[in-house]
């Protein structure tokens, strides 16, 4: 029986605002509270640390100044202590190197010719001549159409030095590409005074041109020219010391180095003149190399240190080892970066510096006189797409980010060892519950469900989100939801256990039932931490027992076995890393997913709340009556099912709650009504289960930006209907992104159906989603070569 005590407390949070209406279309009597209600929270202290703290933390270097897709900083060497900032669509920007400067001035504005048909294509990179305070040439890298990387000097106009002349522009290389992807495009002057030019080989998936080893084009290479000269039918000079330099076979003599699959970045060491460079990987490892002439470095024989594709044609004898390689858990895209002879943080002189364009990581690397690696080791979590490394005139490093501005690092503060000692390895110890092995939740936490889940291989998931004590949400309805410090997002998944779990529908399922390990099996618990510095990811590996979950360091993949309707099935379980959780947590997706008001409108989930999950505290309300009783019982069972945003409200869990009833907010529909979907239905579902699955990436400022996956962008804007693919094709010949009517000449119907290299979504999953895919094919099917679209998602109200 439950107490009285019980009773009232609950019927605080939840009966108050009237919002016990047993179905999500009811329209709700007394939307508000009348009295205030306050909602408790919970203490989350102990998360707020880290588990390995590093060194090194970013701050905004000119916190005034905000770029699109920033792609380099840099600067002139003519004295004048002025940086140059590269955007991706073709505009340079130049301001003075100060903190509190709060505009730049436009210094070259070629957007006109620039192509960014695709996310790799745009203005890539900016050189300085050395002796540019006498010629005032500089030099940049761009796409243009038809599809094709230039190589152009400019000069500065006579009359402002913080302007280009336009007109001025002297096209030195016009370099066909067969893809619109990995272009390359980093350009920087060496020490003897010649341009080197990092190159891709040419896009599309695993060097289908042999690039890398073909002497024959400036694929897959690094180019080194003599800008100063000219040879007959040239607009520059080959260096007569290059290494294939006067072959009259069709090797091309511009050639420095090769064997590279997309080199970004190429750096100089001011001191040392070596040269490193950034060289993106395909399906497992990302590399950093020390460039030598004539140096094979192995692409697409090899891929880092480990075989790619063995017997593919060489050039050459010897394959050169990176540096150093990083694993895809760690990231999924090397930017590479500068060595550091900045005065600002000593302990660095001298180290080479590089991250991960998707997951924010930053490492540092050491070289010996005999030029091997004496110390590789990450020294910053930055959460941020990293897209260059910098320098200014006085060796001081910075960093562009995808978020629109340029960063430096600062040494981090406090007792990192005790940081480290204080965070909870056991799930236990993190006091989000109060009984592990009876997955019982603190008081404080809310459940929650959402209408269309992220394809995690069929697991089941129970969902909580914690707020720290006297804080709250921020509520938008079509943006994203602001979440304070301290907050902490709890995901456990699970895999059925016997045939009747197995035999239930997702959404019966209530949390005793997910409580049973006869019936459910616990995979992982996954926290989503917002610190003081910012986002983190961590997951729980749960043992064997089922009594407690461990702290997971790195990532691990484990066979799991899983109950189905008539048996048994098999499959890898990849548990993911801390970097991992954050390549899908991105800025640009507002790093919280699933909490938004198109996911959590909908009704509770059976069973999910009970007597002390949830308390709330007002001393001007009575409890005594039996029948608000029966209601609370009835939500308690799962006999009543208000609006979850409705209930957050009652409970005061919003800072700006929400106005009307939930019929009147946006809503997805729900993902597991696709079965029975009609036509007109479909590209609903479908483009929910995108937005939700691939616009954590696919968004304006995202990873890869284009096509727009976000639910409300027309879908005759968001690049997805007739429009090649820009990252590679694993579908037909001539095979779009999405061709109506025809799902298998669609990339999109693939990639869903591909496990493995190139496969959507592409981390931790190693199943097909059989619904999706079905759907997916059934919305390309109903698309009509006419074009005749939705031209938007409505905004559904419930």
């Amino acid at each position: 029986m439950i107490s009285i005590a019980s009773r009232r407390y609950f019927y605080l949070t939840l009966v108050i605002g009237g919002c016990l209406s047993s179905s999500v279309n009811s329209t709700e009597v007394n939307p508000l509270p009348v009295q205030p209600v306050v909602f408790k929270g919970i203490d989350t202290s102990r998360l707020m640390g880290s588990p390995d703290p590093l060194p090194l933390e970013p701050e905004r270097a000119f916190p005034r100044l905000r770029f699109d897709r920033p792609v380099q900083v840099t600067y002139a060497g003519d004295g004048s202590g002025r940086l140059f900032v590269v955007e991706q669509a073709g505009l340079i920007h130049v301001f003075p190197n100060r903190p509190d400067v709060d505009h730049t001035t436009v210094f070259l504005d070629i957007r006109d010719v620039v192509s960014r048909d695709h996310n790799e294509e745009g203005l890539l990179g900016l050189a300085f001549h050395p002796r540019f305070k006498e010629n005032g040439e500089f030099f940049v890298y761009y796409s243009t159409r038809p599809r094709a990387s230039i190589v152009s000097r400019f000069r500065v106009s006579r009359d402002d030095p913080n302007r280009a002349d336009r007109s001025s522009e002297e096209v030195l290389m016009h370099i066909p590409q067969p893809f619109g992807n990995h272009n390359g495009g980093s350009i920087e002057f060496g020490p003897d005074g010649y341009l080197y030019i990092g190159m891709g080989d040419g896009g599309s998936a695993n060097d289908p041109l042999g690039a890398g080893q073909d002497l024959k084009t400036l694929l897959g290479k690094i180019l080194r020219i003599d800008v100063d000269r000219r040879d007959p039918g040239l607009a520059y000079a080959i260096p007569k010391d290059n290494p294939f330099a006067g072959r009259t076979d069709g090797t091309r003599g511009e050639i420095w180095a090769y064997g590279l699959r997309n080199v970004w970045r190429l750096a100089f060491d001011r001191v040392t003149g070596d040269l490193f460079a950034g060289d993106v990987g395909q399906n497992r490892y990302e590399e950093v190399d020390l460039i030598v002439r004539g140096g094979n470095y192995g692409w697409k024989i090899r891929e880092g240190f480990h075989p790619f594709e063995p017997n593919a044609p060489q050039t050459g004898d010897v394959l050169i080892d990176p540096l150093v390689e990083y694993f895809r858990h760690e990231g999924m895209s090397v930017t590479g970066g500068r060595v550091y002879r900045g005065q600002r943080l000593p302990e660095f002189y001298g180290a080479y510096f590089y991250g991960d364009y998707v997951t924010g990581n930053v490492w540092i690397l050491r070289l010996d006189e005999n030029k091997r690696v004496i110390e590789n080791r990450k020294v910053a979590r930055t959460g941020l797409n990293i897209s260059s490394f910098g320098e200014d005139a006085e060796g001081e490093l910075y960093f562009t980010a995808f978020d629109g501005y340029v960063y430096r690092f600062r040494k981090r503060s406090g007792n990192l060892s005790a940081i480290a000692a204080a965070f909870p390895k056991k799930l236990s110890e993190t006091g989000l519950f109060t009984d592990p092995a009876g997955l019982v939740p603190s008081e404080g936490l809310l459940p929650y469900d959402v209408n269309v889940p992220l394809w995690s291989d069929g697991a089941m998931k129970q969902r909580f989100l914690a707020l720290p004590r006297g804080q709250s949400v921020t509520f938008s309805e079509k943006g994203h939801w602001q979440f304070p410090e301290g907050t902490v997002l709890v995901k456990t998944f699970f895999l059925p256990a016997s045939a009747t779990a197995a035999s239930r529908s997702p959404r019966e399922i209530s949390a005793a039932e997910l409580a049973d390990p006869r019936q459910w099996r616990r995979l992982e618990t996954r926290l989503l931490v917002r610190s003081p510095e910012g986002w983190q990811g961590y997951t729980y590996v749960w043992n064997d027992a089922q009594t407690d979950a461990e702290l997971l360091d790195g990532a691990k993949t484990v066979e799991v076995s899983a109950a189905t309707p008539t048996g048994r099935e098999t499959f890898s379980w990849y548990f993911p890393s801390r970097s991992d959780c954050m390549a899908c947590h991105t800025p640009a997706a507002g790093f919280v997913l699933g909490l938004n008001t198109r996911q959590l409108n909908r009704p509770v989930i059976p069973g999910s709340y009970s007597y002390s999950s949830v308390k709330a505290t007002s001393e001007s309300v009575s409890s005594s009556n039996e029948a608000d009783h029966g209601k609370m019982e009835a939500l308690v069972e799962g006999r009543e099912r208000p609006n979850q945003i409705a209930l957050w409200r009652a409970l005061g869990v919003f800072a700006n709650p929400p106005q009307g009833a939930p019929e009147s907010w946006d809503a997805y529909p729900d993902w597991f009504t696709a079965s029975t979907a009609k036509a007109g239905q479909r590209q609903e579902l479908v483009r929910a289960y995108l937005d939700a699955n691939c616009a954590m990436c696919h968004v304006p400022d995202g990873i890869v930006n284009r096509p727009d996956f976000r639910y409300h962008t027309p879908l005759e804007k968001a690049q997805l209907i007739g429009v090649n693919p820009g990252q590679g094709q694993v579908g037909p010949q001539g095979s779009k992104i999405v061709r109506p009517g025809n799902p298998e000449a669609s990339e999109l119907w693939h990639r869903l159906r591909l496990r493995g290299p190139r496969q959507m979504p592409p981390l931790a999953t190693n199943r097909t989603d059989e619904r999706a895919v079905s759907l997916v094919e059934q919305w390309i099917r109903d698309l009509q070569e006419s074009r005749q679209l939705t031209p938007a998602i409505p905004s559904r109200r419930r």
